[in-house]
């Protein structure tokens, strides 16, 4: 920890922080996206901090840090940090903007393109596609959240909106249990949804209305086809013996 606030102190042109969160081990990912990602940081006057899982990262240029856990959240709300690289989950993305820190994103799964979408919407941040990804992308992402100065405006604007509320999450957390144990267990904030039948739960009886009318109107087109196939199957052998006899 002492190494880790050293770093940071000493980096008067800033730090990115990197983490890709629990899903996906950096260590992992394909070697031409880990080369991509080491040419763009060398190119950089910032330091980097990378999440990163094993123990060493060939290649590694002498302004990246590793870590295989770091405290995100205390990171972010460094002062020297500039820009924070991540997959776009929930947790990471309200750190971002609670510590006012724009957001690269580059999202692996559906939720995480969801956050990031709504990311690049409040101009705070870029998204890029993981299996695109190249030096000039990485590089051209970082130089525009770097120097374009909007995105940190608008992410720190927004983080005082966010963190404007009357109580602190622990204040929150104290007022609403002592709330529970002064009512009696607050049985009048009691969700309806647990006292559902089994077959609501599963939502039978919302399912099944639709699945039944699919299944008549199958049956019923079954029985017309093959009311029309053996109508005209039984009307061509009397044509045929018709065209017969006029021709004898």
């Amino acid at each position: 920890m002492v190494d880790l606030q050293k770093f940071l102190d000493e980096s008067p042109d800033g730090v990115i922080y990197f983490s890709m969160g629990s899903n996906l081990r950096s260590s992992n990912m394909k070697n031409a996206t880990k080369e991509a990602f080491l040419e763009a940081f060398s190119k950089l006057k910032q330091r980097v901090l990378w999440k990163w899982e094993a123990d060493s990262l060939p290649g590694q240029p002498s302004n990246v840090k590793l870590g295989k856990w770091l405290p995100q959240s205390d990171i972010l709300a460094h002062p020297n940090v500039r820009l924070f690289i991540t997959q776009g989950g929930l947790l990471s993305t309200q750190e971002a903007i609670d510590r006012g820190v724009p957001i690269v994103g580059i999202p692996i799964h559906a939720d995480q393109r969801y956050n990031l979408a709504r990311v690049v919407s409040f101009g705070i941040g870029i998204q890029l596609d993981f299996e695109n990804i190249t030096t000039e992308s990485v590089m051209w992402a970082l130089n525009e959240v770097l120097n374009n100065q909007s995105y940190r405006k608008n992410v720190q604007r927004i983080s005082r909106i966010y963190r404007d509320q009357p109580l602190t999450p622990l204040q929150q957390a104290v007022y609403w249990t002592e709330y529970v144990i002064r009512h009696t267990g607050a049985p009048h904030l009691r969700s309806a949804a647990l006292d559902l039948a089994w077959y609501q739960y599963f939502l039978l009886d919302v399912t099944t209305v639709p699945a039944l009318v699919a299944v008549c109107l199958l049956v019923t087109t079954y029985i017309i086809s093959r009311a029309v196939i053996g109508r005209l199957f039984h009307t061509m052998p009397r044509k045929t013996a018709s065209a017969v006899k006029k021709n004898d």
